[in-house]
C-alpha cells in the first residue's frame, strides 16, 4: 500500500512537470508563430506595467523619497511587487491563481473524471513566454534600483531575496484560495471573488507604508496583507526591519496557508455532497 502511494505521488509529480513542459512549448509556439505581433504585445505590456507604478516613483523622485524611503528604495519596492505578481500571472494567471473561477463555472466537476490529481490539472494556463512582461519589467527595475542604492549587500542577500519572493507569493496564493472556498457554497456570487481579492492586493501593494499611521499600516499587514507583497519584504531586505520582525512574513505565510487549506478542504467536502447549482436541465449555465 505504501509503495502504491509512493508510485502514485511520483507519477503526479512527474506528470506535473510534463504538463508544464507541454504548456510552455505551446506558449512558445504562439510566440514564434507571429513573433512581430507578440513582441509588440509584450513591449506594450511592459510599458503598461511600468506606467501603472510610475506615479508612485515620480512622487518619490519629486520629494526625494517617501516615508523614510529614498527614491531607489521606493523603486526597489515597486520592482519587488512586479516580480511577485508577474511570476504568479505567468505561471497561473489563467485559472490556477483564481480557483473560484473554476469552481463557480462548474469546471471543478469536470476535474473529477480526470485521471490525475487536482494540483496537476491546475498547471493549465501558464504563459512563461507571452505572459512574462510584468516579471521582466520587475527584474529590470530591480536591477536599476540595486545599482543605484548606496547600501552594500552581503553575499547571502540574493538568497534572502528569493526566499522573501517565495513567501510573498505563498501569501497571495493562500489568500486567493482561502476566499475561493466561498465559491463552493455560492458559485454564482463568488465566481470572481479570487480575482477581486488578488487584484485589490496588487493595486494596494504599490503604496509605501513607512509614513502611514498605525491604524492603516497594521490592517495591511494582517487582515488584508497587501503590505506583505512588497513594502514589508523591502524593509527586511534593506535592513530596515528588526531581526524578529524579519520572520513575521514566514510565520504569516504558514498560518494563512494552513487556514486556506482547512477552509478549502471544508468547502470541497460540502461541494462533493451538494454539487453545483449553476446548470439547468438543458445543460446551460444559469
Amino acid at each position: 500500500m505504501v509503495d502504491k502511494r509512493k508510485r502514485k505521488r511520483f507519477y503526479g509529480i512527474k506528470r506535473y512537470f510534463q504538463l508544464l513542459k507541454i504548456y510552455a512549448r505551446m506558449d512558445l509556439a504562439s510566440l514564434m508563430r507571429d513573433g512581430k505581433f507578440m513582441a509588440i504585445v509584450i513591449i506594450a505590456d511592459i510599458v503598461s506595467n511600468i506606467s501603472s507604478i510610475s506615479g508612485i516613483f515620480l512622487l518619490a523622485w519629486k520629494f526625494g523619497g517617501i516615508g523614510g524611503m529614498d527614491r531607489f528604495e521606493v523603486l526597489f519596492m515597486l520592482a519587488y511587487g512586479n516580480i511577485v505578481m508577474g511570476f504568479l500571472n505567468m505561471m497561473g494567471g489563467c485559472n490556477a491563481l483564481f480557483p473560484s473561477r473554476i469552481i463557480g463555472r462548474g469546471q471543478w466537476e469536470h476535474m473529477f473524471i480526470m485521471p490525475v490529481p487536482y494540483a496537476v490539472q491546475l498547471t493549465v494556463g501558464i504563459f512563461p513566454f507571452t505572459g512574462s512582461s510584468s516579471f521582466l519589467s520587475g527584474i529590470g527595475m530591480l536591477w536599476v534600483a540595486v545599482c543605484h542604492m548606496e547600501t552594500v549587500m552581503p553575499w547571502w542577500w540574493p538568497g534572502m531575496l528569493i526566499l522573501q519572493l517565495i513567501i510573498s507569493m505563498v501569501i497571495v496564493v493562500a489568500f486567493s484560495y482561502m476566499f475561493s472556498s466561498l465559491a463552493f457554497y455560492a458559485p454564482v456570487q463568488c465566481e470572481e471573488i479570487s480575482s477581486v481579492v488578488v487584484y485589490s492586493m496588487e493595486r494596494t501593494m504599490t503604496f509605501p507604508l513607512s509614513g502611514m499611521p498605525m491604524y492603516i499600516r497594521y490592517p495591511l499587514l494582517t487582515i488584508f496583507p497587501a503590505g506583505l507583497m512588497a513594502w514589508f519584504p523591502t524593509m527586511i531586505l534593506l535592513g530596515k526591519a528588526a531581526t524578529l520582525e524579519g520572520i513575521y512574513p514566514a510565520i504569516f505565510a504558514l498560518l494563512i496557508s494552513l487556514t486556506a487549506t482547512y477552509y478549502f478542504r471544508k468547502g470541497f467536502r460540502y461541494y462533493v455532497k451538494k454539487g453545483i447549482n449553476r446548470y439547468v436541465s438543458g445543460g446551460h449555465r444559469s
